[in-house]
């Protein structure tokens, strides 16, 4: 299992509970969190990417396809991803939806249900700098990323079946 643990969130002990369970786990900081956090002013690194072409969401999916792709290669299996919270989980969802040789599925805890939840909770590129993905919205939503990542399990952790 790859494991995005923001804090604030369930935190660590989400990847305390898959080792309990005897799962391997490789606690990823993809751009953004924990040990890549950018100390203050973040978001300007976020408008600096974007002003190249790329975005902060795409670095984070970046990221997490290639340490599928080494975790694949290292042992043999082929990892799930476990994101916690609707940044994390955003970046997993996009990740798993591009690396479908890579990731075998997805758990997902407190994830959006729309892109439009980031205007209809009147989010700033301050609080959430990945969010804010030029063009996403008008071409996709969450049901067609979630779409992109079948036949592959999608399980969200904290929705009723």
């Amino acid at each position: 299992k790859l494991a995005t643990d923001p804090p604030g969130s369930l935190g660590s002990g989400a990847s305390e509970s898959l080792l309990r369970a005897g799962h391997r786990v490789l606690a990823v900081d993809p751009f953004y969190y924990g040990e890549s956090r950018i100390g203050s002013r973040d978001f300007l690194f976020a408008l600096l990417v974007s002003t190249v072409g790329d975005r902060p969401l795409g670095l984070q999916a970046r990221q997490l396809g290639a340490v599928a792709r080494w975790s694949q290669q290292q042992h043999k299996q082929t990892p799930s991803l476990v994101a916690i919270g609707p940044r994390a989980s955003l970046g997993a969802l996009v990740a798993t939806g591009l690396e479908p040789d890579s990731i075998t599925g997805l758990s997902l805890y407190g994830s959006l249900t729309s892109l439009k939840q980031i205007i209809s909770d009147n989010k700033g590129v301050n609080e959430a700098p990945e969010l804010f993905c030029f063009g996403l919205l008008e071409t996709f939503d969450i049901p067609q990323l979630e779409a992109l990542v079948s036949p592959r399990e999608i399980v969200h952790l904290d929705r009723k079946p």
